[in-house]
């Protein structure tokens, strides 16, 4: 939707990379994606990166979780 936001989180990398979770206590496989392709795509697809504001999320954040993972969280808004 025009001027909706769109908050996008995915594990990074390339391919695909199988992690014990102890969680589910079971191993499981995740696909793997590259950040600054993702925002590419979004860019082409008519939305821009949501900066952050004050005490607003916004913009391309990264953190690792204990599996360990790396993750990356991209804001956006549809502009076109």
């Amino acid at each position: 939707k025009r001027d909706g936001l769109l908050q996008l989180m995915f594990k990074v990398g390339n391919g695909a990379k199988t992690v014990y979770d102890k969680d589910y206590n079971s191993d499981r496989t995740f696909y793997l994606y590259d950040a600054e392709k993702i925002v590419g795509l979004l860019s082409r697809l008519g939305f821009e990166i949501v900066q952050a504001d004050k005490d607003k999320l916004g913009g391309v954040m990264y953190f690792t979780d204990p599996k360990p993972m790396e993750h990356c969280v991209v804001f956006a808004r549809k502009i076109r």
